[in-house]
């Protein structure tokens, strides 16, 4: 194995380091499976990413709501923190509304 080899190997984050889960969007309309998706990413990333997988308009700001419990993720904050070892998590993807 080449030295170029070995550092793309050991670049790759371990199973510990990511996870997986299912996302829908608010609508029911899109359903995507996500895997490895690595547990230190912020939350508000990986919502306009999936909004992104879903061909959902970019020019609205998405956030992620754990189906399990009913709470919002927070933005900022490593989405692996906030779902733990949850296994096969259900999160939906919501418009993002700011009333008052």
């Amino acid at each position: 194995m080449s030295v170029g080899a070995q550092a793309a190997v050991a670049a790759q984050p371990s199973a510990a380091e990511t996870l997986s889960f299912q996302a829908t969007d608010v609508t029911g309309t899109h359903s995507v499976a996500v895997s490895d998706v690595q547990r230190a990413l912020p939350a508000g990333a990986v919502a306009q990413s999936l909004a992104s997988m879903m061909n959902l308009p970019q020019n609205v700001p998405w956030a992620l709501r754990d189906d399990s419990t009913g709470a919002f993720l927070e933005d900022a904050v490593p989405i692996g923190q906030q779902l733990g070892q949850e296994a096969e998590a259900k999160l939906t993807v919501t418009p993002r509304t700011h009333l008052g």
